[in-house]
């Protein structure tokens, strides 16, 4: 998604991969039908938090909320399995075509309901889109709808113009028309988005603020529907008997486990508790890899690590550039993945991973990466860049304060690393606020913090876009503040640029600029996944650019026999 795939390390390690199990295959009821199945229709998965911050999808920016969401409600599209590769299919629409221009994009609407049994009709689609980019909802992705180039989006969001004035129509209650200012190359590799779920303007206006945070105050239109919610314990859902395609759902009930510890996540798996899960150790690893019940996948994931640095940082430390580049010459990226990551992954020598695509091509085949041009003695640029802010040049004298998204052990290894490396390569303390994941998020989105770590930004769709628009000045007021004009101006390009050689030329400037220039963030390591999964569990999706995995056509064969 780029829901705003900020995935912890744990996240990413328990949620995208947890789901990224054996059985990936089907995409259809053909899956189970030589397959008996058994009686009990139960999944269970974990999410290694306490909570989700919510079910509002306007509003939500994290991974846990949008695989939520994916099962529980539907949009225009869906990412599948299709002939091998991964692909938006219809869904919400039942088709689609665009004007020569690439200008109209006009949807012919399937005939679904709600789980309340009430239709679901095109001016859904355009009050949720509406919504969005609406300056009083304050979506933090609302820059992707300006980005794609809905018709006077930047206007609607600034507040210049009326919501009814975007460039989204219902001619009639099946069709939905959206027109574009520009064309764009990667529109249609949204329409899993969750900005395409209609939503319900009757339920969202009767729910008020509560809107996302409760079942009662959802209805659905996707798989499952949600029967609980409790903050700390777990997320309900059983099968939609109102959906559409239900007949492709084998699944009775999924049951998300809340499970904020790792080593609960880890004894979960061992005991049956849950159904799958991934590793991010190697003592975990090997142990699972001996239970001839367990079917071990490994594959990557396009995920890239960092640490954020706060551009209005009241401590002024994170406005100079020489101490961010101090920072990010002082990470030993492989030890950084050994320790942190479990050594499950690469090293992020790069911003953008290596199985994301710019066109046909795959962009690091194309551009190598910059931050070897990132060069320095990390203890004389902090030294300098304390100079420069009026400082003692002492770095011995000076603590960065870094907030970790996570508490448990693996935070905590992530603190002891950045404690230890900029001690030993710099000089300077860090101090380490361990937070819950609800809070990070807060912090974050109020720009309360110096330096945040335990980040991941993981791909919403294939294409360099999902790394790179993230980073415009309209993208990081609720992030780090981080703003480059000239580095807006190349992302604008590439968003309405045709010739793919071209919009290559313009991410690669562009990567240059956050990696080696300006360093609005250092990067750590891209994440692989090692997943294990009981052997009774099939038919889920590996969906590395939607939200890790597809359980809609998951199914439960032998787990009664065991």
């Amino acid at each position: 998604m780029k829901s705003k795939k900020l995935l912890t390390v744990l996240l990413s390690a328990a949620v995208i991969s947890t789901i990224a199990l054996a059985g990936c295959g089907s995409s259809s009821s053909t899956s189970s039908s030589s397959t008996t199945l058994d009686k009990d229709q139960h999944l269970t998965l974990p999410i290694p938090a306490s909570d989700v911050k919510t079910l509002d999808s306007s509003k939500g920016t994290d991974m846990y909320s949008s695989y939520v969401l994916q099962e529980s409600m539907e949009a225009l599209g869906r990412d599948e399995i299709k002939n091998g590769k991964e692909t938006v299919v219809p869904a919400g629409a039942e088709s689609w075509q665009t004007s020569p221009d690439g200008l109209t994009w006009t949807f012919k609407l399937r005939k679904s309901k709600w789980s309340d049994g009430k239709d679901v009709t095109a001016d859904q689609y355009v009050y949720a889109l509406r919504r969005a980019l609406d300056p009083n909802t304050a979506s933090e992705y609302a820059y992707l709808l300006q980005g794609i180039g809905i018709k006077n989006a930047d206007d609607v969001n600034s507040g210049k113009l009326p919501t009814d004035q975007l460039g989204v129509t219902a001619p009639d209650a099946s069709t939905l028309v959206i027109t574009l200012s520009h064309p764009c190359a990667y529109f249609e590799k949204l329409l899993n988005f969750k900005f395409f779920i209609p939503l319900r303007q009757d339920i969202v206006e009767k729910a008020g603020a509560k809107y996302g945070s409760t079942a009662d105050s959802l209805v659905f239109n996707g798989p499952f529907k949600i029967t609980s919610m409790e903050s700390g314990s777990k997320i309900e859902m059983v099968k939609n008997e109102n959906y559409w395609d239900k007949k492709d759902v084998k699944l009775d009930k999924v049951t998300f486990d809340f499970m904020a510890d790792n080593n609960a996540v880890m004894n979960a798996l061992q005991s049956g508790e849950i159904d799958a899960t991934t590793v991010i150790s190697k003592e975990w690893n090997d142990k699972f890899s001996k239970n001839s019940s367990l079917v071990h996948k490994t594959s990557p994931l396009p995920t890239t690590g960092y640490l954020a640095f706060n551009f209005k940082d009241k401590n002024k430390l994170m406005t100079n550039d020489k101490i961010r580049k101090a920072i990010a010459l002082s990470l030993d990226r492989k030890e950084y993945l050994n320790i942190v990551g479990g050594g499950i992954g690469t090293p992020a020598n790069d911003y953008i991973p290596t199985d994301v695509q710019a066109g046909s091509d795959f962009y690091r085949d194309k551009v190598k990466s910059p931050l070897s041009e990132l060069k320095g003695d990390p203890k004389q640029l902090f030294s300098e860049g304390l100079k420069e802010l009026g400082m003692d040049p002492d770095p011995s004298k000076v603590t960065i304060v870094d907030t970790e998204a996570g508490t448990d052990a693996v935070a905590k290894k992530e603190g002891d690393l950045l404690i230890s490396e900029l001690k030993n390569k710099i000089g300077v303390n860090v101090k380490v606020n361990y937070e819950e994941w609800k809070q990070f998020l807060q912090d974050q989105s109020t720009l309360n913090f110096e330096m945040q770590s335990g980040e991941f930004w993981s791909a919403d769709y294939n294409d360099p876009m999902t790394f790179m628009d993230m980073w415009e000045t309209s993208a990081t007021s609720q992030t780090n503040a981080y703003s480059n004009k000239d580095y807006d101006a190349l992302i604008e390009d590439a968003k309405t640029q045709k010739d793919e050689s071209k919009r290559i030329e313009d991410f690669q400037k562009a990567e240059k600029i956050l990696l080696v220039d300006d360093v609005p963030f250092a990067t750590t390591y891209h994440q692989s996944s090692s997943s294990f999964t009981y052997n009774y569990v099939k038919g889920i999706q590996r969906l590395p650019f939607a939200s890790g995995a597809e359980i809609k056509y998951a199914y439960i064969s032998g787990k009664a026999s065991k």
